[in-house]
């Protein structure tokens, strides 16, 4: 049985799909939402456990500077954003020591790398090859080192320098989070989409696109395996991550040879990230902080970011400015890498025991307190293949090959995409926002998408 045809079809419903679905049906375009999860979101996966006082991020989780595509989102469904406290303590040997300046730091080092690469332009290099040609070493060397792995998930040898020149709100001192759930934004977006015009099809998981100058048409599965009747459209948004896209998940016929050659050069950056949750918030006892201090000033701010460094799980977090028992562990790059091909059971143990040697803590009194953890693996979850995209090295062109139409037929969003907010919820947003305006001027029979 043939389906009726729609205006367009949509590949994927996390914030770049939603957002390209949500103007186009308020343009006034019949589309279907197809999306191989039974959830909306992709990467932005919040868990509201009853057990816990605040949502439990397992993907996405912070606001990086002051994005318009996102506090737009936030305005308007009058969600809480609180901005981070600076809150930075590093680890070493069995003490905390304050750790202030830490993104003005970042930024100060990315102009250099600005300034280096203006005098050599067009020219590229891995990020590992800057700092040794720019003889980067000690203390400062070490924290770009972490930084680069850990932040941008990547490795210092692929990453693109010129990558991370880029003027961004990304490494802004201004860091937000939604206290109610980051799901907040995805909620809104899907509230926005035009009822009459959007139709929502979970668990289909896109298989084959054919297409041709004005007509595409996508072979599905359902969860189970079973082959679905094909979804005709004029038009197709391709959301899906980038990950995806390089591995061929989605088979397009004619094959996209620009495209693949395109998703070559950008990376797959993996993360490990565990949320534990404990009997009580014992670190907001300034007792606790002082008692641990190297030195110990007048005044000690609340404890919003551990650096543990030399552990398998180098970054903690709290929940502050909100006060809750949970503490967040990440590590990205090549030791998420190592992290998540280990079994289940040790990586929670190895997290257990970095986080102990960073409190300078008895193992034994923290796995006491401990009532519960969770994480999700990134890297084998089927529908996004890892966590983040970064660029390879000349790989700056290619985020504008992966979004450029193909024949007013074939549109592309996703933030792998936005070279300025590559890896963040923003850029997914923005790019789902600009493949939607792209196909709107293709077709300029559209109404503009009302606000």
């Amino acid at each position: 049985m043939l389906r009726a045809r729609e205006d367009v079809l949509v590949i994927g419903a996390g914030a770049a799909g939603l957002s390209a679905a949500r103007d186009l049906s308020l343009a006034g375009c019949r589309v279907t939402l197809i999306e191989a999860r039974n959830r909306l979101g992709g990467r932005v996966h919040t868990v509201h456990d009853p057990l816990s006082p605040l949502p439990i991020e397992l993907g996405a989780e912070f606001i990086h500077g002051q994005s318009e595509s996102t506090f737009e989102i936030v305005r308007a469904a009058r969600l809480q954003a609180d901005e981070i406290p600076e809150g930075h303590y590093v680890s070493r040997e069995g003490h905390l020591e304050q750790a202030t300046g830490f993104w003005e730091r970042i930024e100060e080092s990315t102009e250099v790398l600005r300034r280096a690469l203006r005098r050599n332009p067009g020219t590229d290099c891995s990020f590992a090859e800057y700092l040794e040609r720019a003889g980067v070493d000690g203390e400062r060397g070490r924290e770009l080192r972490e930084f680069i792995e850990g932040f941008q998930a990547a490795h210092l040898d692929k990453i693109s320098a010129r990558s991370l020149a880029v003027e961004t709100d990304e490494t802004s001192s201004h860091q937000f989070r939604l206290p109610g759930g980051n799901d907040g934004l995805i909620q809104s977006l899907a509230r926005s989409l035009d009822p009459e015009r959007v139709t929502l099809r979970l668990n289909t998981i896109a298989r084959r696109l054919r297409w041709s100058r004005g007509a595409v048409t996508l072979s599905a599965d359902s969860a189970t395996g079973r082959p679905l009747d094909d979804f005709r459209a004029r038009s197709a948004v391709v959301a899906l991550p980038h990950a995806l896209l390089r591995e061929g998940r989605l088979e397009f016929e004619p094959a996209l040879a620009d495209k693949q050659r395109a998703a070559a050069l950008l990376e797959v950056g993996q993360v490990f990230k565990i949320v534990l949750r404990f009997r009580e918030s014992f670190w907001e006892d300034e007792d606790f902080l002082r008692s641990r201090m190297k030195k110990s000033p007048d005044e000690l701010p609340g404890l919003a970011f551990l650096h543990t460094r030399e552990n398998d799980v180098p970054v903690w977090w709290t929940s502050l400015p909100s006060r809750s028992p949970l503490f967040t562990g990440w590590a990205g790059g090549p030791r998420a890498e190592r992290l998540l091909a280990l079994e289940e059971r040790e990586r929670i143990d190895r997290s257990l025991e970095s986080l102990s040697k960073g409190l300078s803590m008895p193992r034994g009194v923290l796995d006491d307190r401990l009532e519960s953890w969770s994480s999700h693996d990134w890297k084998s979850d089927p529908f996004s293949g890892g966590a983040y995209t970064y660029v390879g090295v000349g790989g700056v062109p290619a985020l504008q090959a992966m979004a450029r139409p193909v024949e007013g037929t074939l549109f592309f969003a996703g933030e792998y995409t936005e070279l300025e907010e590559i890896g963040t919820v923003s850029g997914a947003i923005s790019s789902g926002r600009k493949a939607a305006r792209a196909l709107l001027q293709a077709r300029p029979s559209a109404r503009r998408p009302r606000r």
